[in-house]
């Protein structure tokens, strides 16, 4: 679209642009300089992105598909959603769990202040996001749920590695993530350092969860529980599992372990303000879209091969 300012005039508001934009001057700086008023300069660098003269380009990482994740962002409420473009000759289950655990990072780095309380569940993906957290405000760091996984990947060394980042005090729980009933809940839950970090559920401001999956397998927690429970909740329905809390595939939360699991409930997690949602590949996608009908997370961190799949859902 041609101009409508004279030469004179859009030469002008390019002297103006380049003082503002490139130099770092202030609008009044300027209007002093050029014997203008701080009205005429604000009116300059108006004209001067409506006519052209001014063009903008908002570079984003080559790993973020920045259209994807508005798309999804849109189409969910989510406050904000992350996916990380993967190329698909590194989608192995270990590529993109670095891949996701590298945008959790940096998500959750932005995120966490020193005033925050940080809840931290377990999981693969959030093994991988402590080993690329590299700074983090001094805050509280809560262990979310009980032990869960393998030596190296349970949550308690989770809140050990993240904790040591920020230097924030930690807040562990040495007990199993299932216990056997609600009287060995009730009894653990007595236990000065186990009552401690429950203490703490309810004043957790940012969270960052994995989500498993159940159907089709994927899951630490489930792989951890007896083969006759497992096919018993599977009979009911489970797709996806946030902590200890089970959601079916329309998001109906399923309340069977809530009364010996050693985790934060559902209802505490509805509340948290920032409650970040991370997982990766496609084996996932139904998980996530079960996690997100049942009202749960603000923010999403993910990889191009489950976005495509969920937004087809």
């Amino acid at each position: 679209m041609p101009s409508t300012l004279s030469p004179g005039a859009a030469f002008l508001a390019a002297t103006v642009a380049r003082r503002f934009y490139i130099d770092g001057s202030t609008k009044s700086e300027i209007a002093d300089e050029m014997g203008l008023s701080r009205f005429k300069v604000a009116r300059l660098l108006e004209q001067s992105v409506r006519e052209g003269i001014v063009k903008f380009e908002i570079a984003t990482p080559n790993s973020f598909d920045a259209e994807l994740s508005e798309e999804l962002r849109k189409r969910f409420g989510l406050r904000r959603v992350i996916v990380i473009d993967v190329p698909e000759e590194e989608r192995t289950a270990a590529g993109i769990r670095q891949a996701v655990g590298r945008g959790a990072a940096a998500v959750l780095s932005e995120l966490v202040t020193e005033t925050d309380v940080l809840g931290i569940g377990w999981g693969r993906t959030l093994s991988a996001m402590s080993q690329e957290l590299t700074e983090l405000p001094r805050s509280l760091v809560v262990q979310m749920g009980g032990m869960v996984g393998s030596v190296a990947e349970n949550s308690l060394e989770l809140v050990r590695k993240i904790s040591e980042v920020g230097g924030g005090q930690a807040y562990p729980l040495f007990v199993p993530l299932v216990v056997q009933d609600a009287l060995t809940k009730k009894s653990l839950s007595t236990q000065p350092g186990v009552a401690a970090a429950m203490k703490l559920f309810e004043s957790i401001t940012v969270a960052a969860v994995a989500v498993g999956s159940w159907d089709p397998p994927d899951s630490q927690m489930m792989a951890s529980l007896p083969l006759h429970e497992r096919e018993a909740l599977v009979g009911k329905g489970v797709a996806a599992e946030v902590l200890a809390t089970l959601i079916k595939h329309d998001g109906t939360v399923l309340p069977d372990l809530q009364d010996r699991s050693m985790a934060t409930g559902i209802e505490v997690l509805r509340t948290i303000p920032e409650l970040v949602l991370i997982a990766g590949g496609e084996s996932k996608a139904e998980a996530v879209h079960a996690v997100i009908n049942a009202g749960l997370g603000t923010t999403l961190v993910t990889d191009n091969s489950l976005a495509e799949l969920l937004r087809t859902m």
